[in-house]
Order: C-alpha cells, then structure tokens, then sequence
C-alpha cells in the first residue's frame, strides 16, 4: 500500500478503503500523514487494511470517532499504540462483552449473536484505550489539525472531526447515504441526531468525508439537508403501516423502515428495527401524532 492506493481527502488526510469500499459492516478509516504523528481514525476498513496502513506507515496513533463495531474492530491490532477515544461513556468500551451490554443488551440470545457476529465476521477482539479525547479538543499531528466535535444521537460517543485549515469535516455516521441516519441502539435519540446534523450545517464544511461513502464536495449543505430529511421519511413509512391500531410488535413485524432483514442475522436487525420504531413512536406522542390505547398505537389524525 503507498499513496496511490489511498483515496485523498485534502493535505495530509486519506480514505483507507475497505473491502466492501465502506459498505456496512465495514467502514472507511482515514489516515493522517502529520509531520510528527502518522495517525489511523477508525479501524474498521478491515484487517488486512488495518496491518498494511501499520507496516508501511509506521501509525504512531489510533482514534476512534466512537464504538461501534464497523469502527473498532481492528483496535487489537495496534496494541502498544496510543489508542484514543471519546470521553463519553468511556467505561463501557474496550470489552466485547460490554459493548454487547450497552449497544444491544439485555436479551442473551441477541448480545450472544451480536458477538459471534463481530468476532467471527468482523475479526474483532478485546482492547484497550490509553486515553480520551473531548468536544472542543485541538489534535494536533503536524502541519494538520483536528478539532472534536461532538456529535451525538447516532450513539452517546458519536464525534466529528473539523480540519479548520481547509474546512474539511470527517463525519463518520453522519455519512450522507441514502439509507440515512441510524439510531438503533438503546442510547440512540432522534432529536440529539438532528440538533447533531444542525450543528455540521452551522460550521459550514466545504468538503464531508464520511465513513460509508465517498467525500462530498458538491452541494453538501444541500446534501446534508437530504440526510436529515430521511429522519422524516422512516416516520412516514411508520405511519403508512398505522392504517388501524398496532401493537409495537405488530408494527414491528411489517419492517416499516428495514422493509427486510439480512438473512442469518435476522433476530439483530429486528433489534435494530424496534428501536428506530419505538423511538418515531415515542416522539410522535410527545407531539401529539400518536396515542397508546389498550395495547395498540393509533394515529390522531387521517
């Protein structure tokens, strides 16, 4: 691997692709070639990427932009290395085992799949950080700068990263696909993810960089706007299904937002789906939309 088998974002900062070029569930990382710190954002491009980026750049530093699995699993691989993460919730990372409490507990049977699926699938190991990072943090790694921006909603730890010099952000989750936004863990939440994409909106960001696609560089508030939007599209797909009263589980069962599950890993994405419904559900009652009655869900209006 050398320079040209990178994808470049600006001065300093590269795209390492990953075998399914960012497709869940592998993810981009980034590579910072600083004066004094050759530093990898995320780990989750795969291993092999992951050993290549290390051999033939000598990484001084790892950080992640937040926990899940598509960013974390090659974490392992740089043991020795100083491995930074977000301060938020630092206590529940490093262990798979605690990280299959928080992102998909309590149900055994589901964190058990979760974690037969991120070892076997994604190669990920326990690790360890060395120290944390936070909103407003200045990472300096020669002739290029990062600045932490705190973006949560996605997950409590979900950040950004600006590069003020030529007003380039990396992203992350905030990752501009036609999917949308994802908040289907038990800490995810809707409004904290909107006020998140409003405040990348208010910097302005003349490149995005994300960690499921390629940079934006064009239209990117309007693309961002596009992103946010899919916020309200998932609710309208929840309200098509809500032509009579529906229990959660019955709700659930249409796949209103997925439309389906991938194939042996059914019982994870159902998961994933009751969350993002309950979480439309319980902001759609607090705006008066929805009304829970005997069981069943039932829309005010018609």
């Amino acid at each position: 691997m050398n320079t040209t088998d990178l994808i470049p974002v600006s001065d300093r900062l590269y795209i390492v692709n990953s075998p399914t070029e960012g497709r869940f569930p592998m993810a981009f990382s980034f590579l910072i070639l600083g004066t004094d710190t050759h530093a990898l954002i995320d780990t989750g491009c795969g291993l092999k990427a992951s050993r290549r980026v290390t051999e033939e750049y000598g990484v001084d530093m790892v950080i992640n932009s937040h926990c899940h699995p598509d960013h974390v699993s090659g974490n392992h691989l740089f043991e020795g290395k100083e491995l930074l993460v977000p301060q938020q919730r630092v206590e529940e990372v490093g262990a798979i085992h605690r990280l299959a409490q928080r992102l998909v507990g309590p149900d055994l049977e589901i964190m058990n799949s979760w974690k037969d699926f991120v070892r076997r699938d994604l190669g990920m190991r326990d690790y360890e950080p060395t120290r944390t990072f936070q909103h407003g943090e200045i990472l300096d790694f020669g002739g290029i700068s990062l600045q932490a921006v705190h973006t949560p909603g996605h997950l409590d730890d979900h950040y950004c990263f600006l590069e003020p010099r030529q007003n380039v952000l990396l992203s992350f989750d905030v990752d501009l696909t036609g999917f949308g936004p994802f908040y289907g863990n038990p800490e995810s939440d809707i409004p904290r993810f909107k006020d998140s994409i409003n405040r990348i909106m208010d910097i302005k960001p003349r490149v995005v960089a994300s960690s499921h696609r390629l940079p934006v560089r064009e239209n990117v508030q309007d693309e961002l706007g596009i992103f946010a939007d899919k916020i309200a599209r998932n609710e309208e797909r929840l309200i098509s299904v809500m032509t009579v009263p529906r229990s959660l589980e019955e709700i659930c069962a249409l796949k209103p937002i997925y439309g389906k599950h991938i194939p042996g890993m059914e019982g994870i994405y159902s998961f994933f789906e009751r969350h993002m419904v309950q979480k439309h559900l319980e902001c759609m009652q607090m705006e008066g939309k929805v009304q829970f009655d005997e069981g069943k869900f039932r829309l005010t209006f018609r």
